[in-house]
């Protein structure tokens, strides 16, 4: 009997040591799984990177995954993913996922992202990848409808066109049609070029700023009251969103040299003359071009080609006959109806972005 109560005992003891073994074992194996995305010029990066190496030498049982995409589009890539995935309210860098959790911008802070990895420690939390597989795609077929029908809409705004049919007034005034092909191409890859360098530039400041729920909040502030000024101007007839006065005799001169040299600067300050007119619908583009950081050079690309495309329909048309005088004044009739809709849509996107639709 007694060595039956000693087998017992013996079996009791190696159950209750098996048991605490295999739970250590299971607790050690509860990895916690942290993407982190950062950009090499980013200095609220550079300040938050020692604070997360400092985490992770602190927690042994975390596994941290270090993204550079500012010069790795395979990142980038990533990045998108995950934000389709967590659909954060802001984008921006630095930028940790963990758990449930996508700690974003300044949102990102040693105090949170510590508590989020003592909670994943706790439990099991999900590894931040399973959430992207099943959201690969989505943003693609909600963000090229718009961008089509928002560069279409900036394209036609009467101040580019206006500028381009004084243009092709003077040249076929002296020159010959092969002139007025060449002269005219020019200004629009002049205009072409400038419009999307301008929107390269305002994009990695608004990627690699740190600034973007600030410039989310600016868009907003601009645009919509833009909106109700391009309304109002059709209601009354006027143009108060347009090529700044001061500016009109330079570009008439401009105009009138009739050369490549003279079309190329002609486009590049026209371009830059004319964002009063329809700019505040470019920053709503760049806005929702950074909602997908790897897309960003395709979406601008593809948004500027179709942006210049009612200017080469417009060369083409009187390249192949139509006087610049009657396209001038088609252009006329149509200014208040242009204006109309470059407000309808700026009030639309506008809204959407402020009750957090898009």
């Amino acid at each position: 009997m007694h060595s039956w109560i000693s087998v017992l005992c013996l079996v009791t003891v190696l159950l209750i040591t098996a048991t605490t073994l295999f739970s250590s074992f299971g607790a050690a194996q509860n990895t916690v799984s942290l993407y982190y995305f950062y950009g090499a010029d980013c200095p609220h990066c550079l300040a938050f990177t020692p604070e997360l190496e400092s985490l992770e030498a602190k927690y042994q049982d975390i596994r941290v995954h270090k993204l550079e995409i500012s010069y790795n589009e395979t990142n980038a890539e990533l990045l998108n993913a995950f934000i389709r995935a967590y659909n954060p309210p802001a984008v921006d860098i630095p930028a940790a996922f963990i758990g449930t959790a996508a700690l974003i911008g300044h949102g990102l802070t040693r105090e949170r992202l510590e508590a989020e990895i003592l909670r994943c420690r706790q439990i099991t939390c999900p590894d931040p990848i399973s959430f992207i597989e099943s959201t690969e795609e989505e943003p693609q077929m909600s963000v090229m409808p718009i961008l089509i029908g928002t560069a279409l809409v900036e394209g036609i705004n009467p101040c580019s066109i206006s500028v381009l049919i004084v243009l092709l007034a003077s040249l076929l005034a002296v020159r010959t049609k092969r002139r007025v092909l060449i002269v005219g191409l020019a200004f629009i890859i002049a205009v072409f070029g400038t419009h999307l360098l301008l929107g390269s530039g305002l994009m990695q400041f608004y990627l690699f700023g740190g600034v973007a729920p600030v410039m989310r909040a600016i868009v907003i502030a601009v645009v919509i009251p833009a909106g109700i000024i391009n309304i109002l101007d059709f209601w009354r007839g006027k143009s108060t969103l347009a090529i700044p006065i001061a500016l009109k005799p330079f570009l008439g001169k401009l105009a009138r040299l009739a050369s490549i040299p003279g079309a190329v600067l002609l486009g590049i300050v026209a371009t830059l003359a004319g964002l009063p007119c329809t700019g505040p619908l470019y920053l709503l583009m760049l806005d929702l071009f950074a909602g997908s950081p790897a897309q960003t050079g395709s979406y601008l690309l593809l948004y500027n080609l179709i942006y210049v495309l009612p200017l080469v329909i417009i060369l083409l048309v009187i390249y192949l006959g139509t006087a610049p005088e009657e396209a001038e004044a088609w252009r006329k009739g149509a200014r208040r109806y242009m204006k109309l809709i470059v407000g309808v849509v700026m009030l639309g996107v506008g809204g959407a972005m402020l009750l957090g639709v898009i």
